[in-house]
């Protein structure tokens, strides 16, 4: 089920991928994915955690977007990704109250899953070594979207999972910074793939003591569409 859920994303992140392409093909025309400008998905897979949340383990997620890249010669290049399914957090959190004396029964041993879905906007300058290598970094700015608290706790009946919307408790808005390593692969070198790490200088909760900022450690490929125009 968890390959078919993936394949479903992939899906349905190329179909958004392709719609943006024919977007921006109207608009920049010949000046999508040439030798100067590349545009097209960009998919990594996370793992996260936020600073003195008490959590055991990082949430794992799967996010993708587009990017465009634009290289002002074979060592300086700018990257942009556009987010649109971006999700941070936390697993293993020590349950709290709840507020309601029936569901801290059944969750007062259970774990919290945190997980806060964003629109982001990570910017990065590249400087790559003889085009290929590169290391990168940079602002990312990020829109909270959505945020839950999952709790899960196992009965003798069966497993039982409640979900809190605390969207109201999460910051609107995230600040943060980007750096990484990556290389260009193929014969023309316009698939990206790196290692990145992300990480928080805001406080992404707004009323729990001390400052809880994001962390992330991702993988990623970013790949262009449509670069039939990059052989002309």
């Amino acid at each position: 089920m968890k390959y078919k859920a993936l394949l479903i994303i992939l899906f349905f992140g190329l179909q958004t991928g392709l719609q943006a392409q024919v977007i921006m093909s109207l608009i920049f025309g010949d000046k999508l994915n040439n030798e100067e400008n590349m545009f097209g998905l960009h998919l990594d897979y996370s793992w996260n955690n936020m600073s003195l949340s008490g959590a055991q383990d990082p949430l794992r997620s799967f996010n993708f977007g587009l990017f465009y890249t634009h290289k002002f010669d074979e060592n300086l290049h700018v990257n942009v990704d556009l987010l649109a399914k971006y999700q941070r957090g936390a697993a293993g959190i020590a349950a709290y109250d709840l507020d309601d004396p029936s569901l801290n029964n059944f969750y007062v041993d259970s774990e919290v899953t945190r997980k806060i879905n964003y629109f982001s906007i990570p910017a990065t300058m590249r400087y790559a070594f003889q085009g290929t290598y590169f290391v990168e970094l940079g602002p990312q700015i990020s829109f909270r979207i959505k945020a839950q608290d999952i709790f899960e706790t196992d009965l003798t009946q069966g497993d039982l999972t409640l979900e809190k919307d605390i969207r109201q408790q999460v910051n609107r808005f995230d600040f943060g910074f980007v750096s990484g390593i990556g290389m260009y692969i193929g014969k023309e070198k316009v698939n990206a793939f790196g290692l990145r790490y992300q990480g928080g200088f805001s406080d992404a909760m707004k009323n729990l003591a001390g400052k809880q900022n994001h962390s992330q450690v991702a993988i990623y490929a970013d790949l262009p569409i449509g670069r039939g125009k990059m052989d002309k």
